[in-house]
């Protein structure tokens, strides 16, 4: 007789095992554009089939792989969109997360040679990604990368802005500022905050376009700029969002060394990241595997004790740590 409960342990390793399932699926329907087939209007399979050009068992097959996972719905036999896809899958959505699902669908390409890359340590090469070195050319990946940010950035912004108090507060400076979701959620919840956006040439470009679409060019100044380097002395707020993972422990200290000794007395650091040990949801534990196989910088998570080590040995005082979302927090630190 089996242990209470193992069947439902061995129930969810059959989930884990089979997980990738669903990723796929709904990385292939999103290439596909089977969403915005739907949001035109309900269809059977047969239909779904003869507007995307498969053969009428591979619409069925994916429709009911969609349907398994909540994202489209079957009336008859008859298919429309779930309200999430709605929101987040049709590409004419202001929230449409397509990108952010192509991005993770290059990382499943590369996830295939993980042991590989866990064995020398080095990042898989299958075209180009996204390096990590400032001052760049104008390359392929800015455009994406700042999409990418965008799709993702909306699942946090808006939480970072509620959680930080920048009350009395002159000038913010977002250091690797990305798509500038994090430095546009700021600007609307603190109007007379003035806050400059930086990134590498090509991201900078990218993002000073989304920041003009948001009708927010008044309130975030985008401009290129090397944050290892450059000093912003006039700014008693420093943010940094999902930016020191992105680089080896040696380098993730020296950027907030460089930040401290910049930031006036009494200046603010901004530490938005994926912190495990605050996780509601597993992506932080395994976001490390992404760095792993895509990162050329020898990025990782760096831990909540790690970061607060760190800053306190370069001198800052009053860190405080608190919950964004499921997947994020923030470390707060006064120079």
């Amino acid at each position: 007789m089996s242990a209470p409960g193992t069947g439902e342990q061995g129930l969810r390793l059959h989930r884990l095992m089979t997980g990738y399932l669903s990723s796929k699926a709904l990385f292939t329907a999103v290439s596909l554009n089977v969403f915005d087939v739907l949001a035109a209007g309900d269809a059977t399979a047969e239909e779904v089939a003869g507007k995307l050009g498969l053969p009428p068992r591979s619409a069925r097959v994916l429709l009911l792989a969609l349907q398994g996972e909540g994202l489209v719905v079957r009336l008859g036999d008859r298919y429309h969109n779930a309200p999430v896809a709605t929101e987040f899958l049709v590409s004419t959505s202001p929230r449409y997360m397509g990108a952010l699902a192509r991005h993770q669908d290059a990382h499943y390409a590369k996830l295939v040679q993980l042991e590989e890359a866990l064995r020398t340590g080095a990042p898989v090469q299958l075209g180009q990604q996204y390096t990590g070195e400032f001052n760049a050319g104008p390359q392929a990946w800015a455009r994406r990368w700042a999409e990418v940010f965008r799709a993702s950035s909306q699942l946090m912004a808006e939480d970072l802005a509620a959680a930080v108090d920048l009350t009395g507060r002159r000038r913010l400076v977002d250091l690797g500022c990305a798509s500038c979701a994090y430095s546009m959620a700021l600007a609307r919840a603190n109007p007379t905050l003035a806050v400059t956006a930086v990134d590498q040439p090509a991201v900078a470009e990218v993002a000073a376009e989304f920041v003009a679409e948001a009708g927010l060019a008044d309130a975030v100044a985008v401009r290129p700029g090397n944050i290892f380097t450059d000093r912003f002395d006039d700014c008693d707020v420093a943010l940094l969002s999902h930016v020191i993972q992105g680089f080896d422990r040696e380098r993730a200290r020296a950027l907030l060394a460089h930040v401290y000794d910049w930031l006036p007395e009494g200046g603010l650091l901004v530490l938005h990241s994926h912190l495990p040990e605050r996780a509601g949801l597993p992506f932080p534990y395994q976001f490390g595997l992404i760095l792993l196989i895509n990162n050329t910088q020898g990025g990782e998570p760096h831990d909540q004790a790690l970061t607060e080590e760190w800053l306190r040995d370069i001198g800052f005082r009053q860190v405080r740590v608190r919950d964004v979302s499921p997947i994020s927090a923030v470390v707060e630190a006064t120079k």
